[in-house]
């Protein structure tokens, strides 16, 4: 079971359109499995739900945001047999209760049209008697916990989660930990044990966490003591180590946890799998470090259009985000993929480019890890209280070294004073100028593209994998060739791939 918010503008908030969609009333076919009201004085009907929420969403005249939470829950299609409606209408009550929207009005619908049933749930988030705007803070995480006690509660298909990925990389390492447990003298050597793995052990309320090294609490990177080992309670290790203390922090890290990678585009893994062809998604990625030169070679906007326009590429706004569209392609400009899956992001006065990972080097130095943050270990080898070395030339980092500057004259100290040309350095083009941390590049505000560039190697179709032989090279063309006639998909191809090298075929 997984759940996600789908977010909409103010200006789309619509809760009769999107309660249409969750109806299927504008949709033909097998779609809705069963729709139903909850929280609303009109009952079970509805239509007049629908107008009540409309109405009472009115009635709040000073928010400027969305007033619909609109939430996904799917499901897998062994684990839909399991459930009754009353099961996914508890199900429901759950959610709402986790977010805080037990008092709340919501229009839900089951659809069964797709390979995962899913429910849709409409939470009107202006309170019916209070009308005030109630919006759940880190929603994300409470809903991944409530997908995770659900699964447990009716014996469903575990889906990893935030929580349930830190757990599985305890469990892997228990016999390591429970030993770094055993063998601990003092909380220093512990801590020192236990950060060979990334791990941490900290007071949170009446308890003990083991937490991972360089995440933070509330995002879910970390569980109780107790839940490891019932025996390491936190009077038993007060009791046997002495009262706490935090870690010195400069013990050696090995490893660290890190999240798993989100799942792929559905649809377009559904596409390759059923003709064989590679998707416009896969093209987009495949192209990933040459979008990432293009845009670091770019000065302005239009140069960056202009050179993804060369494989068919197009920047454009939507929603709340940017798309990578294309232009030139197979698709008839209907493909699009969000400009983030590449790595980087579109800032307001530029583009955003991917931290390095932990554990790479650049330049020969080493990149920062999560484990900086808490072994106290300082890059600075300056010796001098009040400074540090100065990232890459910016305008921030100018005005940062003349304030350096005045205060430690102010000290009386002179000796050992940072200082370069800063006339030199503001001759430079502005396109050379990036931000603090050496990540952003300057475009100036966001330009559409005005079009008329040259399209040199945009998508096409082709095969997911490359053709070697001339035997799949033959059998190729004649898929394509048949492809419409006969209405074959990869799969049947693949099944009978010896029959399209029957005499009928030979030239």
């Amino acid at each position: 079971m997984i759940s996600k918010r789908v977010h909409c503008e103010p200006q789309n908030d619509n809760i009769k359109r999107l309660g249409s969609y969750i109806a299927a009333a504008n949709h033909e076919g097998e779609k809705l499995f069963e729709k139903w009201a909850a929280g609303c004085y009109a009952g079970q009907d509805y239509d007049l739900a629908a107008d009540e929420i409309k109405a009472t969403q009115k009635l709040n005249t000073r928010t400027t945001k969305e007033k619909t939470y609109h939430l996904v829950v799917s499901f897998h299609p062994e684990d839909f047999k399991k459930l009754s409606l009353e099961d996914f209408k508890d199900i429901e009550k759950e959610f709402a209760k986790a977010l805080g929207f037990e008092e709340h009005q919501r229009l839900c619908g089951i659809h069964i049209n797709t390979e995962n049933p899913h429910m849709h749930i409409a939470y009107n988030m202006i309170h019916k008697e209070k009308f005030t705007r109630h919006d759940p803070f880190y929603d994300y995480y409470k809903r991944d916990k409530t997908c995770r006690s659900l699964e447990k509660k009716y014996g469903l298909k575990v889906d990893v989660g935030v929580e349930q990925q830190f757990s599985n990389y305890v469990q892997q390492r228990q016999s390591d930990i429970k030993q770094a447990f055993d063998n601990a003298q003092d909380w220093q050597s512990l801590h020192k044990k236990l950060a060979i793995y990334g791990l941490s052990v900290q007071m949170r309320g009446n308890g003990c966490i083991l937490s991972a090294i360089g995440h933070k609490h509330k995002d879910g990177y970390h569980i109780k003591l107790s839940e490891f080992d019932k025996n390491l309670s936190k009077k038993k290790l007060q009791d046997r180590l002495g009262a706490y203390e935090k870690s010195a922090g400069d013990y050696e890290v090995k490893e660290f946890f890190q999240r798993e990678p989100k799942r792929a585009n559905a649809k377009a893994k559904d596409f390759e799998t059923k003709t064989g062809l590679k998707s416009f998604d896969t093209f987009v990625l495949e192209s990933k470090d040459f979008i990432v030169q293009a845009a670091m070679k770019s000065d302005t906007w239009q140069d960056f259009h202009m050179e993804l326009a060369k494989i068919g590429l197009e920047v454009k706004p939507r929603g709340a985000g940017y798309v990578l569209a294309d232009i030139g392609g197979k698709t008839k400009k209907k493909s699009s993929i969000p400009f983030s899956k590449t790595g980087m992001r579109i800032a307001k006065n530029g583009i955003i480019f991917e931290r390095p990972k932990k554990g790479e080097t650049k330049n020969g130095n080493n990149t920062r890890q999560p484990g900086d943050r808490s072994t106290g270990k300082h890059r600075n080898t300056d010796k001098q209280s009040g400074f540090r070395r100065p990232g890459p030339l910016s305008k921030n980092n100018l005005r940062n070294l003349s304030l350096c500057r005045l205060a430690h004259h102010g000290t009386g100290r002179v000796k050992g004073i940072l200082s370069f040309d800063a006339r030199s350095y503001r001759r430079k083009p502005e396109s050379l100028r990036w931000g603090n941390d050496g990540r952003l590049k300057i475009l100036g505000e966001f330009e559409l593209s005005k079009g008329g560039y040259t399209i040199e190697n945009p998508y096409k179709f082709e095969p997911v994998k490359k053709l070697k032989s001339a035997k799949e090279k033959e059998a190729w063309r004649i898929y394509i060739r048949e492809q419409k006639q006969y209405n074959y998909s990869w799969n049947k191809f693949n099944k009978n791939f010896k029959r399209f090298f029957c005499e009928e075929y030979e030239r």
